[in-house]
């Protein structure tokens, strides 16, 4: 292994210790929230598949943008949570 293969793994290694030291948490808070966002888009587009009636004009045109997420969405909305597992992130 030359010199300079090995001084850009010390510099990548550096930089990742600064980000995951100063805005990893931020980081991975906003990939979150962006996910439930996109949870909550997609229970009042196919809200009716889980039981719940909500009638949306879009529905159809978001149809082909959610369609690759609808198995990832239908485990988590079906999953069972336990309370204490919330009460334990405060």
């Amino acid at each position: 292994m030359s010199g300079k293969a090995q001084g850009q793994g010390f510099g990548r290694k550096i930089k990742d210790f600064f980000i995951g030291a100063t805005v990893y948490s931020a980081i991975k808070e906003l990939e979150e929230r962006k996910l439930l966002a996109e949870y909550g888009l997609m229970l009042v587009a196919l809200g009716d598949m889980l039981g719940y009636p909500v009638g949306c004009y879009y529905r159809f045109k978001l149809l082909p943008v959610l369609f690759p997420k609808i198995s990832n969405w239908m485990r988590y909305m079906l999953r069972e949570v336990d309370i204490t597992g919330k009460l334990k992130e405060h």
